[in-house]
């Protein structure tokens, strides 16, 4: 017998047996990094169903924990990427489906499956999936009252997301077409339920927010049990209803049913139709309200023209004929120009006998001295006939102006052009011919004179 130091094997050397091949031996790392990548070929995606019975979440947020049957566990390894889109906290004892790759820790030569989702199995599992997603988005805000926004109170165009063969929108569209059929329905069908759900609500919500047009959008399913429901408890839909820019509706299920849709809507329906009745009013209700509203309005106007006339009436009861102003103010002129007239005559005498006393007393003081005097008196007196004829032009000139405005502002001004006043038999001035009555008698003033006639026929001036 004898050894191979170069491959470190024992072997007979008996002419018989062969010599064995040159072979060149691997390391560990090697021969783990095959079987590897050996396992991830083979099981790149797996599903695995069982019990957790260790669970464990490190400072890192990385998530360790065991998975086993009856018969078998293996370890498994969570990354925190994977860890935080959890929509429940895993707990020793839950029933769980994973998703993942198998594959070998390298550090300890171990079989591994390295899990990149988790979800619960059973009723119980699926509850506390619910509740565990709910506090989370709680605390987010998302289901804050003070992000609800009013619904549109007349909108024009009405966005639905539902099955396009289901019940819900035969409902919707009955509804919308009975209440008010003006407004516009733009459908964005996804499936409701099923695995591929949440991503089809999610693709019609960003479809429809991409048109852009919707006042209002109906969110609904006709109702079902609690499975059928859960893709209206996927947080993708949650998040996506309640960050849509316009007014959702949520109508899932029926009144029992309660989904986290229900919760970040800004509004819930119990069904498809009363969401229907939710965004729509009905147009016969605003016709007649609007004809009720019509009414009040004009009742208003005609109370309000009413009180008008009736303060214009009383204020123009206390005002003075205006014909009757004009010659007050034209007589109290003509006496202010016969006083002046007078006070300047009146002026006029009196320099006069004052000049007459002087001119005697000159005399008496010699002829020289009185023909200075004489001369110094014309020229005082020619003086003073100037500025008492001037003075009585100015006060002329003054009261000529004063006399065209008020001829200007006059109302006989107009009646001079052809206008003529029309007053009733009590006095009072007509302003419109919805005044008079047909066969009354009325008085008509002119530029010069008056005259009285009959009434016999009205109408408008435009025919």
């Amino acid at each position: 017998m004898s050894r191979d130091r170069s491959l470190g094997f024992e072997f007979d050397g008996s002419d018989e047996q062969e010599p064995p091949r040159e072979e060149v031996p691997l390391g560990v790392s090697e021969l783990v990094g095959l079987i590897s990548e050996t396992l991830e070929g083979a099981f790149s995606h797996v599903l695995v169903l069982g019990e957790l019975s260790s669970f464990k979440r490190a400072a890192s947020r990385h998530c360790y924990f065991t998975l086993s049957d009856d018969d078998a566990s293996i370890d498994c390894a969570m990354w925190h990427n994977d860890a935080r889109r959890l929509a429940f906290d895993p707990k020793v004892g839950d029933e769980v489906v994973c998703m993942g790759r198998v594959s070998v820790y390298a550090g300890q030569g171990r079989m591994q499956l390295y899990a990149s989702a988790l979800k619960p199995v059973g009723a119980g599992a699926a509850q506390r999936a619910f509740e565990a997603l709910k506090r989370k988005l709680t605390a987010e805000g998302l289901f804050e009252a003070d992000r609800k926004r009013e619904l549109p109170y007349l909108p024009h165009t009405i966005g639905v997301v539902t099955s396009p063969t289901g019940a819900a929108l035969h409902d919707i569209l009955t509804t919308i077409r009975r209440r008010f059929s003006r407004c516009h329905v733009v459908l964005s069908p996804a499936l409701v339920q099923g695995a591929d759900a949440p991503r089809e609500i999610v693709r019609a919500l960003s479809l429809l927010q991409t048109y852009g047009r919707c006042d209002v959008v109906i969110l609904g399913r006709g109702g079902g049990a609690a499975e059928d429901l859960a893709a209206f408890n996927d947080e993708s839909v949650v998040r996506a209803v309640a960050s849509f820019p316009v007014p959702i509706v949520s109508a899932v299920g029926h009144e029992v049913d309660y989904t986290l849709c229900d919760l970040a809507a800004d509004h819930r329906a119990a069904t498809p139709t009363a969401a229907a009745e939710m965004v729509v009013p009905v147009l016969a209700r605003l016709i007649e309200e609007l004809g009720s509203l019509d009414m009040r309005l004009r009742s208003s106007a005609i109370r309000y023209i009413e009180n008008l006339r009736h303060r214009v009436d009383s204020r123009a009861g206390r005002l003075k004929d205006p014909a009757k102003s004009v010659a007050e103010g034209r007589q109290r002129i003509d006496e202010l120009a016969v006083r002046l007239e007078r006070g300047l005559l009146a002026r006029h005498r009196s320099v006069a006998m004052q000049l007459d006393i002087a001119t005697g007393r000159l005399h008496q003081l010699g002829s020289g001295y009185v023909e200075n005097i004489g001369t110094t008196l014309e020229a005082f007196d020619k003086r003073m006939h100037h500025a008492l004829e001037q003075r009585r032009r100015n006060a002329v000139t003054s009261f000529a102006e004063l006399r065209s405005k008020l001829d200007a502002l006059s109302p006989l001004a107009v009646l001079d052009r052809g206008y003529s006043l029309t007053s009733r038999s009590d006095g009072r001035l007509v302003r419109s011919a919805d005044e008079l009555a047909d066969d009354e008698t009325v008085d008509l003033r002119f530029h010069s004179g008056q005259a009285r006639a009959r009434i016999i026929s009205k109408g408008n001036p435009d025919t």
